[in-house]
């Protein structure tokens, strides 16, 4: 309910819309409900029109029958045959489209039959008849004029005309003519049955348009938008990436300073309330232009207009808004906490040529608040240091200098190769730079998540020219719980059976929602492996709840196994924990055949190091990957 409310408020055109409609629907109501009047009236101008030629016949033949010297009407009561040759000369004008004719003598209101000209069951002389309308018998004795008035309730008579035969002045009679229904009348009958359906079906059609319109404009605000907070979402952004117009707006990124470390202590569903609270304390502040987009988790972004603020008052806004963050107190199960914003802004937009580049540019300036203290706000300049090396690494990562080196990793026994483990290399020049001198620069960056969306772009593409490779590629813990990282994997889960997933503990793991992902890429055929196991962050309790498929052992355990008796029955404890849960054992870091033998004694299945191969190009590997 409360989404539908924010729609309406935030797409006002539909209350006009609505409104609009219905003024519409009432005005073609109005005209449904005057189409019979409509009809009679235009019933009246055709048949007055049709009836003159009659009204002349019947008027000479009136003549002939009425004789001024002597009373009409006493004349035909007393004289029979009179009355039957009179009789017989007005039914002269019987035909097809005249259902009856008669002559009725008014009496202090009512009215008795004089004359009739019907060949079967007709009316005796003086036998009263009563109309069924008697108003318009009366105006047209007042009025001595013709009228005439369309027959409702009689199905045979589509109308009838009445002429008053008057002598001295005073209407002594009424000549009734009854007209059946002809092709003239059964087609204005039937045009207003046309029009009465047509009108129907043009509300009806125009209801269902602006019924389609508005339930796919609500469709799209619900994708669009956190109806939480009535603020927009990543798939907003991504859907209108060309159509947001970033060169009117100041630019800024905001992250919420250590949040994982609410998810892990009070989990998901609580960190998800704070996150909503810190929204509404930014959005306060916001003007009615501004927009604000939930660029991930607790990340923000927020487009300010330039029209509604200078540079001066927009760092005053950006400051207040981070000291408010900070003076708030959060409480989750009688825990108070206050929390810390960090932020990146760019200020000359004008000059960009693409919302990548602006974000990229304010996600740098971000990752200078985030690296000197967290708890500020830093304006992108191109010029200091820590930035020109942000800019070559952006630019390394997305050009052709991104590669992988495979390092094999065989089973133990029989030295056969299971599957290349991925390892990332940048190749600028003759220099190689490895993943340890750059991730901790990118890390909680824009740059991160584009670097491990590039690492998994170049690895399928191997795997789809190479159908013989077997591959592992790194992910961390945040990967997996990233949609973007996640989406590319589900778009190219055909290779599934080929490309194991790898994750690297660390400290701010989530675990639950590291679970989901997991059982989602399981789903999709992935194998699962836990990295560099026992290395620090490793847990044996939080690793059962992980349904994983191979656990490596860190390198820097396996160098001491086959001299340092507390490495030795750790991996042990290891393998054996391994054995019993049905998880294949991987040791890293392999550099004699003593410690092969050793790990086979435990049971480790396979191994990787310098001992079999050193991490190569993949112009250096086996064709046939033996």
């Amino acid at each position: 309910m409360l989404s539908k409310i924010n729609f309406f408020n935030n797409n006002r055109i539909y209350f006009y819309v609505i409104f609009a409609y219905t003024i519409l629907f009432y005005l073609l109501l109005s005209t449904y409900k005057n189409i019979v009047p409509f009809e009679d009236k235009v019933k009246h101008i055709l048949l007055n029109q049709a009836i003159s030629m009659v009204d002349d016949t019947s008027s000479n033949l009136l003549e002939s029958i009425i004789d001024h010297n002597v009373s009409f009407v006493h004349s035909n009561y007393s004289d029979e045959k009179l009355r039957t040759k009179n009789e017989e000369l007005l039914s002269i004008m019987n035909s097809t489209d005249i259902n009856s004719l008669f002559v009725l003598h008014p009496i202090k209101g009512k009215y008795f039959f004089l004359l009739d000209t019907a060949e079967e069951d007709s009316s005796a002389l003086n036998e009263m008849f009563v109309p069924e309308n008697t108003k318009i018998f009366l105006e047209a004795i007042k009025e001595k004029k013709n009228k005439i008035f369309i027959q409702k309730e009689l199905e045979t008579v589509s109308f009838t005309l009445l002429k008053p035969i008057i002598q001295k002045e005073s209407v002594v009679a009424l000549l009734v003519i009854d007209y059946t229904e002809n092709r003239l009348t059964a087609l204005l009958n039937l045009s207003a049955d046309i029009l009465s359906y047509l009108l129907i079906l043009l509300l009806t059609l125009i209801f269902v348009f602006l019924f389609y319109l508005i339930y796919t404009h609500y469709g799209k605000y619900k994708i669009y938008r956190n109806p939480e907070t009535n603020t927009f979402n990543r798939v907003y952004m991504v859907d209108n990436y060309e159509k947001i117009n970033f060169k009117k707006y100041y630019v800024a990124l905001v992250d919420i300073d250590f949040f994982k470390r609410v998810n892990n202590r009070h989990g998901q569903k609580n960190g998800d309330k704070v996150i909503i609270s810190v929204i509404k304390i930014i959005t306060r502040h916001l003007e009615k232009h501004d927009q604000f987009i939930q660029y991930s988790g607790e990340e923000f972004l927020l487009l300010l207009d330039k029209e509604s603020r200078n540079e001066k008052e927009l760092r005053k806004l950006l400051t207040f808004i981070k000291e408010d963050v900070y003076r708030t107190v959060f409480e989750i199960d009688d825990d108070k906490f206050s929390l810390t914003i960090s932020m990146g802004v760019l200020l000359n937009t004008g000059i960009e040529k693409s919302l990548q580049e602006v974000i990229h540019k304010a996600d740098t300036a971000l990752y200078e608040s985030k690296h000197s203290g967290r708890n500020m706000v830093s304006y992108f300049d191109i010029s200091q240091p820590k930035r020109l090396y942000r800019e070559k690494l952006k630019e390394m990562i997305e050009s052709d200098k991104l590669v992988c080196y495979y390092q094999p990793i065989r089973d133990l026994e029989t030295k056969e190769l299971h599957h290349y483990e991925a390892l990332l290399r940048i190749e600028d020049g003759d220099n190689i730079i490895f993943p340890d001198k750059i991730l901790p620069d990118l890390e909680d960056s824009y740059l991160y998540t584009n670097l491990t969306k590039r690492v998994i772009e170049y690895n399928v593409n191997k795997l789809r020219t190479d159908p013989k490779m077997i591959i592992s590629v790194n992910l961390s813990a945040d990967d997996l719980v990233n949609d973007a990282i996640l989406s590319i994997l589900a778009q190219n889960s055909d290779l599934a059976d080929r490309l194991l997933i790898e994750i690297l503990e660390n400290k701010s793991i989530d675990y639950k929602r590291v679970e989901l992902s997991i059982q989602k890429l399981k789903l999709f055929g992935y194998k699962i492996c836990i990295d560099d196991f026992g290395s620090g962050y490793s847990n044996l309790n939080h690793l059962l709840k992980l349904s994983i498929d191979y656990l490596k052992i860190d390198g820097s355990i396996i160098k001491e196994i086959h001299h340092d008796k507390r490495a030795y029955s750790i991996v042990k404890t290891f393998a054996t924990f391994c054995k019993q849960n049905n998880i294949e054992v991987i040791a890293e870091f392999i550099d004699k055949q003593d410690v092969v033998d050793i790990l086979k004694s435990f049971g480790v299945k396979y191994g990787q190091g310098w001992y079999f191969s050193k991490a190569e190009r993949y112009e250096s590997l086996d064709k046939d990957h033996k």
